[in-house]
């Protein structure tokens, strides 16, 4: 569900701070972000490193003044009628041995600098998303737009080769259970997370279980106020309350969804049953503790219904039903401090319920999954001129169904790693590292070497190397009747440059990925396929051009094939277009509280199985269009912060075919398009108590 944050918007008599911001050399800096902390009032540095600064507040408060090379400072002031010209000199960030998150010339060997870092606001003002954090990264280079599924298909890779973790645990069901060929949320709200961290390829040694790609997502720590939100739309509402005391702060969230009344008025191209029908209620605790720690609790149940009436292409068309009921329930809990000054720990548990009811053809299949995993890392330098980061981790999992002849599956897992960061002279860093993992399932281990080098290219821009081994299990229901399989393998290759400054980032990124030891099911289960991925990643983005204007685009050039499950011979997957492009912009007016927004997608067609066709997966889909339009009107009503959103995906009403279903004689054949020709969504967001512009503005690119 749509969580947005909340700007302020009113009219008072202005008060005006101006200042200069320089380096200890007193050399002028420009495009220094300067605002009030806790709310929208900001300005940017010009070239001459001056700015002014227009505001409504009076009295004590802070300037924030922070610019992505150094050290942020936070300047108390009294705001009067009559204040002098600050002068601020900013000091350069030292090249601390820890990961930091790339924006502009930011350098460091970490996955966040290889990564594509989103903030929340991203996800949340990107047309077309819908504040689904995988919407918006389909917007981003790598991704494929499978629309008849949520999952994130990443150079090459099927959706199930990319892993979702929340605060360093796996989450094994991110997504809404849901029927055939209608894409599914995921499960979360990307204003839960401070950081959303999405990696391609190359990931680091702490990172398994995951041929192609890891999405991380980092959960906030305590909230600035208590506060509480109300969300309306269309087919349901949430309510959610944060509450905060001395080193203490938690909240939860209810939310109920009921899509029927919104399908009534909304042709779809489903023949529902049962409109999908949604509750969920999710809470979280924080504590600070000694050395600098803090306790971080989340937990999440959810229970769905849904049905429609599945056309069987064997018989023309013919629906028959095919019900869905799920129950999913998470537990997290996190643990982290300082050892010392330098060194750190982390510890966390995860628990992860799932069940399924699932009625297909009037048969009945129950599946219920449940899983533990604790994890365990230690991070800190060992010299000057290294940094070591280990960990260990193990997972429990109980699987029952009814729909084997082996109706439960037990299996449990530990993995081990260890990575350095070797600081070789100022601008190069090299981090081998391995991992090491063992499932009890499989009875095999495996070993898998990575290294990564990082160089600094001028003042703004940095280039990466890196190569590893990765490996993954097969899905439980081939394991579970096949002890004789083992982990499927890639090899990861990659070379990327990035140029970054003043809210301009430049982004090209070249891979390849050899895979080896495939799952295939013809004519017996087994690890027998093969297959490459290789191409070439573009982004643009520039937020600094126009003031309030934000634009990036990204260009996905990929060439890949495989012979994996039932393929006969090594082919282009259906799951992959050699030429995607996204085209995303973004425009505040800051002085009416107007936000609009725009997205268009093109993409190449996808292979589809055709058995009219002698050459497998020879036929393509016609090419994808996708425009998407979003505005949101935001006013501040008494101690109330009120938006009010309007968007509508598939403006033009294109006819989007991801896929064709034939009959096995051919004869027959059904396209796979979207469940709508167009969908809208008309929202309501009120925060009370808590004026969330500083959010805001804190994310602002």
């Amino acid at each position: 569900m749509l969580v947005i944050c909340i700007f302020p918007y009113g009219a008072y008599a202005q008060a005006v701070i101006k200042g200069k911001v320089t380096d200890r050399s007193a050399t002028p800096l420009s495009g220094v972000n300067v605002f009030i902390k806790g709310t929208i009032d900001g300005t940017s540095t010009g070239e001459n490193g001056e700015f002014l600064l227009k505001t409504h507040i009076t009295g004590d408060t802070v300037l924030v003044f922070r610019y992505v090379t150094m050290e942020e400072i936070l300047l108390p002031v009294h705001i009067g009628e009559e204040m002098k010209a600050l002068t601020v000199k900013m000091r350069e960030k030292q090249n601390q041995l820890g990961e930091v998150v790339i924006s502009a010339g930011n350098f460091d060997v970490g996955d966040k600098t290889r990564a594509t870092v989103m903030n929340t606001m991203d996800v949340e003002t990107t047309a077309g998303a819908d504040g689904d954090i995988m919407g918006a990264l389909r917007t981003l280079p790598g991704t494929q737009q499978i629309g008849e599924s949520g999952q994130l298909f990443v150079r090459g890779g099927s959706g199930d080769e990319t892993k979702i973790m929340m605060d360093g645990l796996d989450i094994p069901n991110p997504f809404f259970a849901g029927v055939p060929d209608v894409a599914q949320r995921n499960r979360f709200s990307p204003h839960l997370f401070k950081g959303i961290v999405f990696n391609t390829g190359a990931y680091s040694a702490q990172y398994g279980g995951a041929l192609s790609s890891v999405l991380a997502l980092e959960t906030k720590d305590h909230p600035s106020k208590p506060s509480t939100v109300v969300a309306l739309i269309p087919y349901g509402g949430q309510v959610g309350h944060d509450f905060l005391g001395k080193g203490v702060s938690g909240g939860f969230d209810v939310g109920y969804s009921n899509f029927g009344p919104y399908y009534k008025i909304i042709s779809q191209n489903v023949d529902w049953l049962k409109a999908p029908e949604s509750g969920m209620i999710t809470g979280n605790f924080r504590k600070d503790t000694r050395g600098n720690g803090m306790i971080k609790g989340y937990v999440y149940g959810n229970l769905l219904h849904q049905a429609i009436h599945y056309p069987d292409v064997e018989q023309q068309g013919k629906p028959f039903p095919y019900r869905v009921k799920n129950a999913n329930a998470i537990s997290l809990l996190t643990y982290t401090r300082d050892l010392s000054e330098t060194w750190k720990m982390y510890v966390g548990y995860g628990l992860n319920f799932n069940k399924d009811d699932i009625e297909h053809r009037n048969i009945p299949v129950e599946t219920t999954s449940l899983q533990h995993q604790l994890r365990t890392t230690f991070s800190g330098p060992v010299t000057t001129w290294a940094r070591l980061n280990t960990g260990i981790e193990g997972f429990y999992r109980q699987i029952t169904t009814d729909s084997l002849q082996t109706p439960e599956f037990r299996d449990n897992e530990a993995a081990l790693w260890l990575e350095t960061d070797l600081y070789v002279g100022r601008d190069l860093i090299i981090r081998p590292g391995i991992r090491a993992e063992y499932d009890e399932a499989i009875r095999r281990s495996v070993f898998l070497p990575r290294l990564s080098m990082a160089y600094r290219a001028g003042r703004y821009g940095q280039m990466n190397l890196s190569a590893g081994e990765y490996a993954q299990k097969p899905h439980y229901l081939f394991l579970a009747e096949n002890p004789g399989l083992h982990f499927t393998q890639a090899t990861h290759y990659m070379a990327n440059y990035q140029y970054g400054h003043q809210k301009r980032i430049f982004r090209a990124e070249a891979y390849y990925k050899n895979y080896r030891q495939l799952l295939t099911t013809i004519p017996a289960p087994g690890n027998n396929g093969n297959g490459y991925a290789g191409g070439v990643d573009i982004f643009w983005r520039d937020a600094r051009s126009v003031r309030g204007f934000d634009y990036w685009v990204s260009y996905t050039w990929l060439q890949t094939e495989r012979q994996f499950m039932n393929y006969p011979v090594r082919a282009t997957p259906t799951f992959a277009s050699p030429h995607t492009a996204h085209f995303v912009v973004k425009y505040f007016f800051e002085r009416i509280g107007l936000f609009t927004g725009g997205s268009y997608t093109v993409a190449a067609g996808r292979p589809y199985y055709n058995p009219n066709n002698p050459e497998f997966l020879a036929d393509r889909t016609p090419v994808y269009h996708n425009l998407n339009f979003n505005v949101a009107l935001l006013r501040r009503w008494g101690k109330t912060f009120n938006t009010f959103v309007l968007a509508i995906n598939n403006l033009a009403g294109n006819e989007q075919i991801f896929n064709y279903r034939y009959s096995s004689d051919g004869s027959y054949r059904m396209p796979v398009t979207l469940p709508y020709q167009r969908s809208f969504m008309l929202g309501w967001f009120i925060s009370i108590g808590q004026d969330r512009s500083g959010e805001i503005l804190e994310q602002l690119p």
